[in-house]
């Protein structure tokens, strides 16, 4: 039997993780976002998230997660529970999770 080694991960890795009830970002990209409001968005042809930071209304981020579980509802990703990859755009503020590309 041959042994694997943990290395635990950084939080500060660009990661999305969805949980059973948040959706949790690593913490530099809730750096990058640069407040405490986002609004969320699915595009159901590319199976992408977007989480983009606004200054007013949209969901609170309390620290790095978001109470997620209407979002989950909403657009039918109920069983997409893991980590995922995410890149940030900085012209628009936001950033994107690829659901295709469980890590």
């Amino acid at each position: 039997m041959a042994f694997e080694v943990y290395r635990p991960r950084s939080s500060r890795e660009n990661v999305v993780a969805l949980t059973k009830h948040h959706i949790r970002i690593g913490g530099k990209l809730v750096d990058k976002l640069g407040g405490n409001r986002v609004e969320v968005a699915f595009d159901r042809e590319k199976n992408k998230l977007r989480i983009k930071g606004v200054r007013d209304n949209g969901m609170m981020l309390n620290k790095n997660k978001i109470g997620a579980r209407g979002i989950f509802k909403y657009f039918d990703i109920e069983n997409k529970k893991g980590n995922y990859p995410a890149e940030y755009n900085e012209k628009e503020n936001a950033i994107f999770v690829d659901l295709n590309q469980s890590k």
